[in-house]
């Protein structure tokens, strides 16, 4: 059996971390993840605009009445050429597949005082039983995201894959990942 890539060490237990949408009316001013574009997105009027403009939804986690993180999904998809090397996907390729749908985490940000103390593999496993169970209607294979290289190593030790790396990701900072849904299922 593989390992949960979840399984780590947390601050905050699985049954505490209570994740609600975001409502402007919430006092988030205070949240502090380290990195000014995504306290920014959070704490000024982006935020509202991408949920009212239906570019996707934010959620707000908290733990021990303590704003923890946040983060933002939207629908997207994942063109199959961004697959190529990876051999399990090579059957969905000669089914004339352009594009895998999927799940697409936009944003993820754990405060300071929550860093390294499990919280973000917990949000990633909510998000993944999310994805799972709107894939249930509609059809969900992966879950993406366009990494920072600080963060690469994070997403991997959560099961998330680079992708081949197409003419337009050359050159890029950021990398898109991808999550597997079907490898997870039992996680």
């Amino acid at each position: 059996m593989a390992p949960d890539p979840f399984a780590h060490s947390r601050a905050i237990s699985e049954d505490a971390l209570r994740i609600e949408r975001f409502v402007e009316t919430r006092n988030v001013e205070s949240f502090d993840c380290g990195d000014k574009d995504l306290n920014d997105f959070l704490c000024t009027e982006e935020v509202v605009r991408y949920e009212q403009e239906n570019l996707g939804r934010t959620y707000l986690a908290y733990g021990q009445g303590d704003l923890v993180a946040y983060f933002a999904v939207s629908s997207d998809g994942l063109r199959v050429e961004y697959l190529k090397t990876v051999k399990s996907f090579s059957k969905l390729a000669r089914m004339k597949l352009e594009t895998l749908p999927a799940l697409k985490i936009g944003r993820l940000a754990v405060d300071v005082r929550y860093q390294n103390r499990g919280v973000g593999r917990l949000l990633i496993k909510h998000i993944a039983g999310m994805a799972m169970e709107i894939g249930r209607g509609t059809g969900i294979r992966l879950l993406i995201l366009q990494a920072k290289p600080q963060s690469v190593s994070f997403y991997e030790k959560c099961g998330f894959q680079l992708t081949y790396e197409v003419k337009r990701e050359r050159g890029r900072r950021n990398r898109t990942m991808f999550l597997d849904l079907y490898k997870i299922e039992g996680a």
